[in-house]
């Protein structure tokens, strides 16, 4: 029937779109698209074989998510983030992961935060950690607390947030990743123990003192 095939297009224009936007926003986190870089959609369509319809809604969400900008003749733009606006994500980090430590704090079974507790372990037992690496296995320390709040959206603007924050430019890091590892530690293991509060003033001080680093980073002479 005619209406079916409306549907069917409007799936896989669905599908598309979904697809156009995983592909630009992990081209965008992976720097292989850059801060200040411009591009067309035409061209964008072009290069992944997309029609221009479903490729306007996957940029559309990422300027949503704040990843680009929409210029006024229509050209994008892959967005910097300031260093202002990384403090003031920070800001709602610290509100927003100490909540979701808490609610994992809650929900914690025997067990259930082993697995991480041991990675942040060898973290702390090798200091010398290669930067990508320690950067992985902090993503998965901060995805985990996330999930484990059971609040599918708490955890999402988490993400979300985390993700745009990589957008700083940085250019001097300080490769402390034992202090951090021994930061991580104390949130997991007062959500193991269902210490909501204890798991969210050990969030909220890890969060200060990422936020203490970044500046150190940031502002060293």
């Amino acid at each position: 029937m005619e209406g079916d095939g409306v549907l069917a297009t409007s799936r896989d224009q669905t599908k598309i779109s979904e697809q156009a936007y995983q592909y630009l926003r992990s081209l965008i986190l992976a720097r292989e698209l850059g801060p200040g870089e411009v591009f067309t959609e035409r061209k964008l369509a072009e290069q992944i074989s997309a029609s221009r319809t479903p490729l306007r809604a996957a940029i559309n969400r990422l300027v949503g998510e704040g990843l680009v900008s929409r210029l006024s003749n229509g050209t994008i733009v892959i967005r910097q983030v300031a260093v202002e606006e990384l403090m003031e994500i920070l800001v709602i980090r610290r509100l927003l992961e100490g909540e979701a430590a808490a609610q994992a704090a809650y929900r914690s079974t025997p067990g259930s935060v082993d697995d991480m507790l041991r990675k942040s372990v060898a973290v702390l037992q090798n200091p010398g950690i290669e930067f990508d690496d320690f950067w992985d296995y902090d993503d998965r320390f901060h995805y985990f607390i996330a999930d484990a709040s059971g609040k599918p959206l708490l955890a999402q603007y988490i993400r979300n947030l985390r993700d745009k924050a990589r957008m700083c430019h940085l250019v001097r890091m300080e490769q402390n990743f034992e202090q951090q590892a021994r930061e991580h530690i104390a949130v997991l293991e007062a959500v193991g123990q269902n210490q909501p509060d204890e798991a969210r003033q050990a969030m909220t001080m890890h969060i200060d003192r990422v936020r203490e680093r970044f500046r150190r980073w940031l502002f060293a002479e």
